[in-house]
């Protein structure tokens, strides 16, 4: 189901289109992902991370390092479930860039009490609860 609603509101197409144009190789993943590996741009930022952008992963670090991080797939197909309640790019963009400066204003950190990052699991994501 979520893989159609995210086709459907066009966060999966986009998320294709971002990782076409940063060159990356799109593989097949766990959870309905589609995993993109060795994505050359400076924006979105995914040096040392992950970005999820409907069901597509802007991998970040070299995939056998998710043999050392296996919660990270679990904490990125959340956010795909998040794009697909949030009504795709249209609605979770917005959303998640207000509650990263929610919680930047009161923690100094856009990850420590962001909401879509706390339901997605921030130790599972890499990020530290404060």
């Amino acid at each position: 189901m979520r893989r159609t609603v995210n086709w459907l509101n066009l966060s999966t197409p986009l998320g294709l289109a971002v990782a076409r144009a940063g060159r990356a190789r799109i593989t097949p993943g766990p959870h309905g992902l589609l995993i993109a590996v060795g994505y050359r741009y400076r924006f979105p930022p995914v040096r040392g991370r992950a970005i999820t952008i409907g069901d597509v992963v802007l991998l970040g670090i070299d995939p056998s390092a998710l043999t050392d991080r296996p919660q990270l797939l679990e904490h990125e197909a959340r956010h795909s479930a998040q794009y697909a309640r949030w009504l795709g790019p249209f609605g979770f963009l917005p959303a998640y860039g207000l509650a990263s400066l929610w919680s930047w204003c009161f923690t100094g950190n856009p990850y420590a009490r962001n909401y879509f990052e706390s339901r997605a699991g921030l130790l599972a994501g890499g990020y530290r609860e404060s």
